[in-house]
């Protein structure tokens, strides 16, 4: 036999009796507000199914909204990160990516123009491959020579602590290497950077600080230039100016 209890007060009944508390007196209905403990455990697990059902929903609108982030991060590799990276720092954090992927293709691509690169190519296409190879290997060499101050698996890091703009001279020199050495005549902004170079290997660190220029090229975008203010980037990719 079941047990029974007041809907009201929950005290438990038997043998079918009546509540004596206030509010089944005054219901005026024999039995009103009893229940049976089937229904109050009815009543428990259907609460439970549903706090089940929303703890589920949310896990599935969590599930939506990452897979949405994964799809339109554009790399599935990497972590979504909003960048307030400036237009005229890209050239710098490329250099160093490039540095750090052993890319020298990279490298290339954030100080030349593209139709200069284009032409290079046709010119040599048989040995641009070879080109690229033996420049890799020259990034290669340079890290081995940091490892063995520095430790093993070296890593570059940049930070740019200061901006100017170019003086004429400056600008002058700038607009000559661009345009004699590699047929880009519009220069439409340049500045000057000055940046902070952490190489940092397992067992210590270095810190250099160097000037660097950087211009902005009609078709192109912003480029780092291969001459720097006593230190050239350019080196790195077999151009050497003083």
């Amino acid at each position: 036999m079941s047990t029974r209890f007041c809907g009201y007060c929950g005290k438990e009944l038997r043998n079918g009796s009546r509540c004596d508390c206030k509010e089944s007196l005054d219901s005026g209905i024999y039995g009103g507000g009893i229940v049976t403990e089937e229904i109050k455990t009815a009543v428990s697990d259907n609460r439970r199914q549903i706090i089940i059902g929303l703890v589920c929903m949310l896990i599935i609108i969590y599930a939506l909204i990452r897979i949405t982030v994964f799809i339109f991060s554009g790399n599935a590799d990497e972590p979504v990160v909003r960048s307030t990276r400036r237009d005229y720092e890209k050239p710098v954090t490329d250099f160093v990516s490039a540095y750090n992927r052993n890319n020298a293709w990279k490298m290339i691509k954030t100080m030349l123009p593209s139709d200069y690169i284009d032409s290079e190519k046709k010119k040599a296409d048989d040995e641009w491959e070879d080109f690229i190879t033996s420049l890799e290997d020259s990034l290669e060499k340079e890290k081995d020579r940091l490892e063995l101050d520095l430790g093993k698996n070296i890593r570059l890091s940049a930070e740019i602590i200061d901006k100017k703009e170019l003086n004429n001279s400056e600008l002058k020199e700038i607009t000559e290497i661009y345009s004699g050495d590699f047929g880009a005549d519009d220069i439409k902004s340049s500045y000057k950077l000055k940046v902070e170079f952490l190489a940092e290997g397992y067992e210590d660190y270095d810190i250099d600080k160097h000037w660097v220029y950087v211009v902005e090229i009609k078709g192109d975008g912003w480029l780092l230039c291969p001459k720097g203010d006593g230190y050239n980037p350019g080196e790195y990719i077999g151009l050497k100016y003083k």
